[in-house]
């Protein structure tokens, strides 16, 4: 699908509610309560604090957004969202060395030198792409654990972040897998849950919701 295209297809469901779940493990088929607004997330336990809702990304920006703080940042495709989280949020975004996140290979040494001492960190589980092969715009989730052992993180509606119908490849990290489904609400068909897919086939273009779990 051509980007004018995918542009046209996030902003029209700008207006739909999206819910991010943050369930138990054995809860992978557990329905998201949907919000009132484009993005309040939900964090299990029910007595847990709310965050901030999920940044949207125009269609030239990559996105990270922490499930479990609601800290986020979006920046130019193209530049060093690593780096940007470090320096302008005070955070250690931890991604595995020498993957791809928004367009550029991550250096972590040297991205994390640019965060200040003592700094938090929050570690990527999973990441959404744009183009085939983990190119092009990309869409991060991270949390404090970095695990999927006992939790899960998903979002139910993929438009309000920008990104229906878009995804093109994904990858998991810490012992985590990713799976897009065609239908919001992990409705529709599906592909994952894997470590990682460089082409998402007759899936290509179609996610509508993101989910991940141990």
């Amino acid at each position: 699908m051509g980007r004018a295209a995918r542009a046209r297809g996030g902003l029209a469901v700008l207006g739909l509610s999206v819910a991010l779940t943050v369930l138990g493990a054995g809860a992978a088929n557990a329905a998201a309560p949907e919000v009132a607004t484009a993005a309040a997330p939900e964090v299990a336990p029910a007595e847990a604090p709310a965050v901030a809702p999920p940044p949207v990304a125009a269609e030239d920006e990559s996105c990270w957004y922490a499930v479990d703080t609601g800290q986020s940042l979006c920046v130019k495709t193209g530049d060093d969202l690593v780096a940007a989280v470090a320096a302008e949020k005070g955070v250690r975004l931890i991604v595995p060395e020498g993957e791809t996140v928004s367009g550029r290979t991550v250096d972590s040494s040297r991205e994390a030198a640019l965060a200040p001492a003592g700094a938090r960190a929050s570690t990527a589980v999973s990441t959404i792409y744009d183009d085939l092969g983990f190119g092009g715009g990309s869409y991060t989730m991270s949390a404090s654990t970095g695990s999927c052992a006992t939790t899960a993180y998903g979002f139910t509606d993929l438009g309000p972040l920008g990104w229906n119908n878009r995804v093109s490849s994904f990858r998991s990290y810490g012992g985590c897998k990713t799976a897009v489904f065609t239908s919001t609400n992990y409705g529709g068909s599906s592909t994952g849950y894997r470590d990682s897919l460089s082409a998402l086939g007759l899936h290509n273009d179609l996610a509508r919701s993101w989910r991940v779990s141990g």
